[in-house]
């Protein structure tokens, strides 16, 4: 995930601080007392002018932090903290209309619930997602292959949220178990260090006939990931592609790492991947969804499913618009998550089991988590 540097170095909570305090003030200045009663005339435009001071600070005190996602921890702090406090005060004030109390009673009321939602409750409401994904008879097995994904772990330790995805991929029985990036994020090498006994003792249960698969996504050191395996029965592919055989096919898992790396060039593990050898099932892990739609757009369509993570599903979603921000190219429909053909390539993303870190919020909105199992089965005519 991308980062701003800055030229000094302040604290988030100071920053914080200092941009609850100018949302506070605005929003207390616009909607002051005055002669005329407070009514939506001049609460509407009060909050929209509010919304705008928020949002042209954002990006600054983004850059002072360092961290792009702290620009969206200071929105999502404004929206369930510090507007519910101005709405309180306007419900204790007795110049306001009816319909300005009704409005300032659902902010009081109901932003905070939004917040308690998407901050605690939503991000351990893990689904469980199983998908049947149609494969080119030609290439399919005999029988149906069952992958479970776990994608996007992402989390500074372990927990029962994240014990319980791993025993509902076990529950799938599936034939293969892919991990698709971005085991633990935790910026300090010595506190990695200290979480890895926990996180291995977190995989030691997985377990799958055609084995267990992990790519690394973009918080993974592969030096220190790979520590996290040590004693599992995780094989981590980095540009790397295996051969399997399941039902009477041969199938070629590949593992793409060289995200930086242009298509053309003859490093480029994806492009190599793509060309079919016989009549093999051909799938490709990644971590971000761009390495198996947006680059090579279809041009050697010999990749029969792609798997992806990275996005989380835009972890916050608009109804009817989708994720505002999704940090990838591809689609936002693709980037959303699910099945998605796009051209002659077909791809699945996992919205994750966990979440970004640092100085993002802690927060999933209408973009729950998941454990998926895909079910490759022959195309039906």
């Amino acid at each position: 995930m991308p980062a701003v540097g800055a030229p000094i170095e302040i604290p988030a909570w100071l920053l914080l601080a200092l941009s609850c305090a100018i949302d506070f003030t605005v929003l207390s200045l616009l909607l002051r007392k005055r002669e005329h009663p407070l009514g939506l005339a001049r609460v509407i435009p009060s909050l929209l002018l509010a919304a705008l001071v928020a949002t042209i600070k954002m990006p600054f005190l983004a850059w002072a932090a360092g961290s792009f996602f702290f620009g969206i921890t200071l929105g999502w702090v404004t929206l369930v903290v510090v507007t519910p406090i101005v709405a309180w005060r306007v419900l204790w004030r007795g110049d306001a209309t009816p319909t300005a109390r009704a409005l300032a009673a659902a902010g009081a009321l109901g932003l905070p619930v939004l917040g308690l939602y998407g901050s605690v409750l939503e991000p351990r409401n893990l689904q469980i997602e199983r998908v049947e994904v149609p494969i080119d008879a030609a290439h399919a097995s005999a029988e149906p292959l069952r992958i479970a994904v776990l994608a996007d772990i992402q989390s500074r330790s372990v927990d029962e949220h994240l014990r319980t995805a791993i025993r509902e991929a076990m529950r799938f029985e599936p034939h293969l178990i892919v991990l698709p990036g971005d085991l633990i994020q935790l910026d300090d090498e010595q506190e990695y260090l200290a979480a890895l006994k926990e996180f291995r003792a977190l995989l030691e249960p997985l377990d799958a006939p055609l084995g267990v698969y992990f790519v690394l996504g973009n918080t993974d050191s592969e030096e220190l990931v790979a520590r996290a395996f040590e004693g599992t029965r995780v094989r981590m592919l980095v540009d790397e592609s295996v051969e399997l055989e399941f039902a009477g096919r041969r199938i070629v898992l590949g593992g793409a790492d060289s995200f930086q790396l242009p298509p053309s060039s003859p490093e480029c593990f994806v492009s190599r991947f793509d060309r079919r050898e016989a009549d093999e099932l051909r799938i490709l892990v990644s971590h971000h969804p761009d390495h198996g739609l947006t680059w090579l757009g279809g041009a050697w369509p010999a990749i029969d499913l792609a798997i992806a993570g990275h996005t989380h599903g835009g972890q916050v979603v608009l109804p009817g618009f989708g994720p505002p921000v999704t940090l990838s190219l591809v689609p936002r429909a693709v980037a959303a998550g699910g099945l998605h053909r796009v051209g002659a390539r077909q791809i699945y993303v996992s919205r994750g089991i966990g979440m970004e870190r640092g100085l993002a919020p802690p927060l999933r909105l209408f973009c729950p988590p998941e454990v998926s199992l895909l079910t490759l089965v022959g195309a039906r005519n």
